[in-house]
């Protein structure tokens, strides 16, 4: 399964071999990060409020169910009393530059827990090429029935895997975020501070 898998990836290598085009990628990669990067800054709230929402999203965005990234976070923020832009932001996890390797590490671990021998793999990597596509939202959802109509067993698989891989990447980026909120709040209490002296200082 690994070997199909490989094969996929070096196919969509070839089919996207134009040096103008993979620089073209790369730069929309860069430009991607940078506006997660200023976006995760521009996020406010308190510290464990930010990171639930963000370990939610980075949680959403593992799972298979990509045409409902979104709707879910959000929901998930309301019930769990999160921030809805960070659970937003963290389901940007899945792109089209990482959702081949999240659906098959996704599959892999699944496999690992409970067999698939319905060889459903190569309708996984169908269906990742259809909701990548340029096609409506509504045919993509169309494909997404189909997928689950006829392959349901392997749809099992690929959720058992992302609840595998998701609980622990959401877990991770929760502490992650809100060590970095804290850092970020008493980096400015202490600014405030030291204004504050330098103001009493000067009077």
């Amino acid at each position: 399964m690994k070997y199909k898998y490989y094969n996929y990836l070096a196919e969509k290598r070839k089919s996207s071999s134009n040096f103008l085009l993979g620089l073209s990628k790369y730069t929309m990669f860069k430009n991607n990060i940078r506006r997660f990067t200023q976006k995760l800054k521009a996020l406010h709230g308190d510290p464990h409020y930010v990171a639930l929402g963000m370990g939610i999203g980075v949680f959403v965005a593992i799972t298979p169910t990509i045409p409902f990234h979104t709707i879910l976070a959000i929901t998930l923020a309301f019930v769990f009393k999160a921030s809805k832009p960070a659970a937003i932001l963290g389901v940007w996890v899945s792109n089209p530059f990482t959702v081949v390797f999240l659906y098959a590490a996704c599959y892999e671990a699944g496999f690992l827990v409970f067999e698939d021998s319905s060889g459903g793999f190569e309708s996984i990597l169908m269906l990742i090429d259809q909701l990548e596509s340029n096609i409506r939202f509504s045919q993509k959802l169309d494909h997404f029935a189909v997928f689950l109509q006829t392959q349901l067993k392997t749809f099992m698989v690929m959720n058992l895997g992302g609840l595998i891989l998701g609980i622990p990447s959401g877990v991770v980026s929760y502490y992650v975020t809100k060590r970095f909120f804290l850092k970020r709040q008493q980096s400015k209490e202490k600014k405030i501070q030291q204004d504050e002296e330098n103001k009493t200082g000067n009077s």
